[in-house]
């Protein structure tokens, strides 16, 4: 369930984590990113694409006094419907197949400069008969210059496990370490974002 609540994150490439603003959707993925101008805030999604597969989410962020920013997401993903037809082609019915994940994170500020973050991600999969669940997490450090609008940040992500498989075998995460700098310009209403 890699498809980013940010349409702005898929705009951009899939991967922007290096952008301080209040745009609550970017936690989901980059915990260090939540800030106080992200208080109250809320945004919701819903993607239609091709052949009946849809994503629905929302984010939401909640700043607690000096404790910092909480944030919670959902995002499910609904593949459709499909036939069920048994070894000789008949059909027998239909089913479904839909994967959830629930993101509850948290974002501390040491500093005037340094943010640190870290959520957890509940993840649900139901294809046919098939059932996983997992638990993951994401840590991360971000770094912002007001004055000179740059940011960077440090993430950690995808730790974590399965704890349901859908056969016997568990599957592996895809542990992911990702660095990200952003740049807005002085005078120009355009930002440069790198992340490798």
């Amino acid at each position: 369930v890699d498809v980013a609540l940010s349409p702005r994150t898929e705009a951009i490439g899939g991967s922007v984590i290096a952008i301080i603003d209040n745009d609550v959707s970017l936690a989901q993925s980059t915990p260090s990113l939540l800030n106080p101008a992200m208080d109250n805030e809320l945004a919701f999604l819903f993607t239609d694409y091709f052949s009946d597969v849809n994503v629905l989410g929302f984010s939401y962020a909640k700043q607690l006094k000096e404790i910092g920013v909480f944030s919670a997401s959902v995002k499910v993903i609904n593949y459709g419907d499909f036939e069920h037809n048994d070894e000789n082609g008949n059909n027998v019915g239909s089913f479904s197949a839909h994967d959830q994940v629930i993101t509850l994170g948290f974002g501390k500020p040491l500093n005037e400069k340094i943010t640190l973050g870290i959520n957890v991600n509940l993840l649900n999969s139901q294809h046919e008969v098939y059932h996983a669940f997992a638990i993951a997490s994401n840590v991360s450090a971000s770094y912002y210059h007001t004055e000179k609008q740059f940011t960077s940040t440090l993430l950690f992500k995808n730790i974590g496990r399965q704890l349901i498989a859908y056969a016997e075998a568990k599957e592996s995460f895809p542990f992911d370490i990702q660095f990200g700098l952003s740049k807005e310009l002085k005078h120009l209403p355009f930002r440069y974002s790198l992340t490798f």
